[in-house]
């Protein structure tokens, strides 16, 4: 072999290896993607899960079940609502939450579910009222209005390294009949 022929086998080493390197990086990043994918869905489910929770409750503490009158208590004017957004001092776990705004400073962490091991994410989620006449980004009022609105936040350490954060939102409007 000469000295041509061995430069052309040299060339042709150094972009077989280049081609070899570049798929393999690929394969790693759509492998990396993929699996980001998987847990930001996962993120999502654990939030929307919450949410549908906390709409599976009252509007508010003054509209809550009543068991003395064996229903609903009805709140007839924004006044007959809770000026305090959040959990009451009995209700100090999720499921003894009654009402819709228990969910306001609500944190919890699945390192601790023994069915979600591999995967560590945290919850944050943040209730308040909203006021849809006075802007349309439905950003945190002051007062008491006939609606409130729920976000909740979801981080993992397997979502871009803990630097994204999902985040939920819903609006929950309270109505009644005379």
């Amino acid at each position: 072999m000469n000295t041509g022929q061995m430069m052309i086998t040299m060339a042709a080493m150094i972009l077989l290896s280049t081609v070899i390197l570049s798929v393999n990086r690929n394969a790693l990043n759509t492998t990396t993607k993929m699996s980001e994918s998987k847990y930001q869905i996962l993120a999502v489910s654990l939030g929307t899960a919450l949410i549908e929770e906390a709409f599976g409750k009252a509007f508010d503490e003054k509209t809550a079940y009543d068991t003395s009158i064996g229903t609903n208590k009805t709140a007839e004017s924004v006044n007959d609502l809770s000026a305090y957004l959040g959990k009451d001092t009995k209700e100090n776990k999720r499921k003894l939450f009654d009402d819709f705004d228990d969910y306001n400073g609500y944190t919890d962490s699945t390192s601790n579910d023994s069915t979600l091991q591999s995967a560590n994410f945290t919850l944050a989620s943040k209730v308040y009222y909203v006021d849809p006449s006075t802007s349309n980004h439905l950003t945190p009022v002051s007062y008491r209005t006939w609606h409130k609105k729920i976000d909740v936040f979801i981080t993992s350490p397997f979502i871009n390294n803990n630097k994204d954060t999902v985040k939920l939102s819903k609006v929950y409007s309270y109505y009644y009949f005379r």
